[in-house]
């Protein structure tokens, strides 16, 4: 079943289906989405993002608190969407 995405970078908003079981930032660079990243293992919060809408089930998470995740923070390396509609985005962190 497709899914889909809208994700917020860099004030543009793109707007995206998917069918895979693949992270929100691997869904990013498949659609050539300037997201930003660096580890991808979940460590260096440098994918840091906010699911605005939806739900997404991170693989791992080291860093963030509980706080943080419960206020919409995620590791978008880490992050696979869980819900049939997401919204996240990189520019309301």
């Amino acid at each position: 079943m497709a899914k889909t995405v809208k994700i917020s970078c860099d004030n543009i908003e793109y707007n995206l289906e998917t069918s895979k079981d693949i992270t929100v930032l691997e869904l990013a660079l498949e659609n050539d989405i300037d997201a930003p990243y660096s580890c991808q293992g979940g460590v260096c919060s440098t994918c840091l993002a906010r699911v605005v809408k939806g739900s997404v089930t991170m693989d791992n998470n080291q860093i963030l608190t509980d706080e943080e995740v419960e206020e919409g923070l995620v590791l978008t390396c880490q992050s696979r969407i869980s819900s049939s509609h997401i919204e996240i985005s990189y520019d309301d962190i």
